[in-house]
């Protein structure tokens, strides 16, 4: 574990702290599904990092890990990828307002989740690898909740008073952070041993736009939270 891992866990927990800040000062039960998703972010960065121990540590717990099935932490990201899209789903749909939009993003989220159930029931690589193109198919489902939810915004009196919420700066920075990140795992097959240089330059990527992200989700909900603090106020 590098400098930049510990940080970029600073980054998570602040988010997460931020999210539940947030949503005790304000009970909004259209935000808990995404405050959910940070503390799940932050419980399962945590625990994966059980594959650390293996360069620290020689005990007989630690050496039937590392020669187990889950010696490799891929199923807790497969896990974690299954969770956040229904929990990103509930938030976009407790944060639109049409039923359209409303069925457009079950839809999503139903055959997302489908499609991962099949095919690691099919292949049972549950425990060694993802779901090709996976972070494809989840910038596509969030691009397309995205919009529906700009397409709301658009046409409702809230487009006044966008940049004070919070919804709109997630929504913008993980669809974003999506369409940053897929052309990175496109060339992942560079992603070994040999090639060094796109090893190097493939962690700072991604740990910058991790930080990128994590702040703008902290931003979000204290600047989201200053403004209706002054509204209550007025």
């Amino acid at each position: 574990m590098d400098n930049y891992d510990v940080l970029f866990h600073y980054f998570e927990l602040a988010a997460a702290l931020a999210g539940s800040y947030y949503w005790l000062k304000t009970k909004e039960d259209a935000v808990r599904p995404f405050v959910w998703y940070l503390w799940m972010t932050v419980f399962i960065e945590t625990v994966s990092m059980y594959t650390y121990l293996y360069s620290y540590f020689d005990t007989p717990l630690i050496n039937w890990i590392e020669s187990s099935i889950i010696s490799s932490n891929t199923w807790l990201y497969n896990i974690y990828d299954f969770i956040s899209l229904i929990l990103i789903g509930m938030f976009m749909i407790r944060n639109t307002n049409k039923d359209f939009s409303h069925r457009i993003i079950k839809i999503i989220v139903l055959i997302g989740s489908v499609l991962k159930v099949i095919y690691f029931s099919i292949s049972g690589d549950f425990f060694i690898m993802s779901l090709p193109y996976n972070l494809a198919v989840q910038t596509f489902a969030l691009f397309i909740m995205f919009l529906l939810y700009l397409r709301e915004l658009i046409q409702s009196e809230q487009i006044l008073n966008f940049y004070k919420s919070h919804v709109f700066y997630i929504s913008l920075g993980i669809t974003l952070w999506y369409i940053c990140l897929t052309p990175l795992f496109i060339f992942d097959s560079y992603y070994n041993a040999v090639n060094e240089n796109f090893i190097v330059f493939r962690g700072l990527f991604l740990d910058t736009f991790n930080i990128l992200l994590y702040s703008c989700y902290t931003f979000a909900f204290l600047y989201s939270l200053r403004h209706k603090k002054q509204l209550a106020m007025s």
